[in-house]
């Protein structure tokens, strides 16, 4: 993510980093799922990732040259997966609200963004069915956003890690007690580190 921001912000002309870039959005789907699974209340879960949506957005969009509104940060996107997710366990239909919510909301990924914490929550369920679905939203989504192709790359690491061979000490559970600085580590990473490039940015470029 570090990276692909970097070629967003600071170095645009260097496509190679956007490249590296498109492994993490894959990553951050999957993690979405696990979360959902370990965490002891979804609605808080889903709280915190609201919450931070719009701490982030002042430097999301100072950073990368938006108007304050034309594109929502990741943190939205994220919010809207979790109740995409947690609707499509009780209610398939309810899940058309959030992914309705990305033709008039403008946020990051969009509708792709939605539809592949899905495809991560089917690939946490069914190996093989995940698979064939995030290949599928990747075909579909070809023509408007090719490079996209390029997350699939992310597949491997995401398999490695649901076979146990990622996995370091015993499985966490509902009842795990992590240390605040672990939980909120990522929340706050996001918009400081936007924060920092900004900076850079409006110092030397």
């Amino acid at each position: 993510m570090t990276i692909d921001h970097v070629g967003a912000i600071l170095y645009p002309e260097h496509t190679v980093l956007r490249v590296i870039g498109r492994f993490s959005f894959p990553l951050f789907c999957y993690l979405i799922v696990l979360g959902m699974e370990s965490t002891r209340s979804v609605r808080n879960y889903f709280a915190r990732l609201l919450l931070f949506a719009p701490i982030s957005q002042v430097p999301y969009y100072l950073a990368l040259g938006y108007e304050p509104f034309d594109l929502l940060n990741i943190f939205f996107t994220l919010a809207s997966g979790v109740l995409f997710i947690h609707f499509l366990k009780k209610n398939p239909l309810l899940a058309l609200l959030p992914a309705s919510a990305s033709f008039f909301l403008n946020f990051d990924y969009g509708l792709y963004g939605i539809a592949l914490m899905g495809c991560m929550y089917l690939l946490k369920q069914d190996t093989k069915l995940g698979i064939v679905s995030v290949i599928l939203l990747n075909l579909l989504f070809l023509q408007i956003w090719d490079i996209q192709m390029l997350s699939l790359f992310a597949l491997p690491i995401i398999l490695l890690h649901k076979s146990g061979y990622l996995k370091v000490g015993k499985e966490a559970d509902r009842k795990t007690e992590y240390p605040a600085w672990r939980k909120y580590l990522f929340y706050i990473y996001y918009p400081l580190h936007l924060t920092v490039l900004y900076l850079i940015k409006s110092s030397y470029f």
